[in-house]
């Protein structure tokens, strides 16, 4: 396996190990062990062997910094059972995915897919986003038809060892080839470091930055407007009340005493728009929700300026 690869395996096998173990923990109140195993190059017939049984099939489309989907395979039984712990239950196992399962599956691989991708964005300097994920479930499918459902490889199968109490099985993320090639590009991965500058003599530098007429000069300050909180200091001890807000809808009261736990309701802000910070009920901030120790966490993408704060909490 060439260096690049090796590197892919890291930190992408990495990245996701640890989004998936901490959602899957926070989601079932149960402690999972994720590893990432060593990645190989594998086909459609190749994919319709990584597991003996009925399959579930995730699919996540690029729309953001990447071109491409990506693909994860679990068996049918697990994936079920993972469910089911999601739910409330005890792990019971069931023979089909549909209703509130498949949307509990598909929202759990939402969460993973958005911590995972917010570390990758923060290694390649640019956003990754993915649109809503799918879920598919094949008994055994052929090859041929693996092709028409997965899309054309070949595929750089990324196994992910999985076990919690009860429950042991490998989660196989499936990346194309043309997809690869771009992760490595985004990342650097298999790069040759750039050397480091030549420093510059001291009494060079001097010279370079002023000519002589303008050496005795003090340096220039960048000028800036101070922010005037007069007597804000008196009140930087007060507590105010910090919301994060994702979206909102209407529904109808007879539809509000409907909602049962599973119950999914649709907001009004795509999957991949910013959420807002709201303080005093004012935005001052957009960002994104990432996952942190288990934890749902707000990673600031834009702020408004002190000043503009300040007079939005008058």
């Amino acid at each position: 396996m060439d260096p690049a690869t090796q590197e892919l395996d890291q930190k992408v096998g990495g990245s996701f190990a640890e989004s998936m173990g901490s959602v899957f923990s926070m989601l079932t109140g149960r402690e999972f062990s994720i590893t990432a195993k060593t990645g190989a190059a594998i086909d459609h017939e190749g994919i319709a062997k990584l597991h003996s049984g009925p399959t579930v099939y995730v699919k996540a489309h690029y729309t953001k910094g990447l071109s491409g989907t990506l693909l994860f395979a679990l068996p049918l039984k697990e994936g079920t059972m993972l469910v089911d712990l999601m739910l409330g239950g005890d792990g019971a196992s069931a023979n089909e995915l549909a209703g509130d399962s498949r949307d509990a599956l598909s929202e759990t691989f939402n969460q993973i897919m958005g911590s995972a991708n917010q570390t990758l964005s923060d290694q390649a300097g640019e956003t990754l986003s993915i649109s809503n994920v799918e879920i598919l479930s094949e008994d055994s499918p052929s090859a041929s038809a693996l092709e028409a459902l997965l899309g054309p490889g070949p595929f750089h199968d990324l196994p992910l060892a999985t076990t919690q109490e009860g429950l042991s099985t490998s989660i196989h993320i499936l990346i194309p080839d043309l997809l690869v090639q771009q992760i490595k590009r985004k990342l650097g991965l298999g790069e040759p470091a750039a050397p480091p500058p030549t420093p510059i003599p001291a009494t060079s530098a001097a010279v370079a930055a002023a000519p002589p007429a303008m050496a005795t000069r003090a340096p220039a300050t960048m000028a800036s407007t101070p922010v005037d909180t007069g007597n804000l200091d008196l009140l930087l001890d007060i507590e105010l009340p910090v919301m994060v807000r994702m979206g909102q809808t209407e529904m109808q009261l007879g539809e509000l005493l409907k909602l049962t736990p599973g119950s999914i309701l649709e907001l009004n802000r795509a999957a991949d728009a910013p959420v807002e910070l709201l303080v005093n009920s004012k935005v001052i901030a957009k960002g994104e929700v990432v996952v942190v120790d288990g934890n749902f966490a707000f990673r600031i993408t834009e702020i408004e300026s002190a000043a503009t704060r300040i007079r939005s909490l008058v």
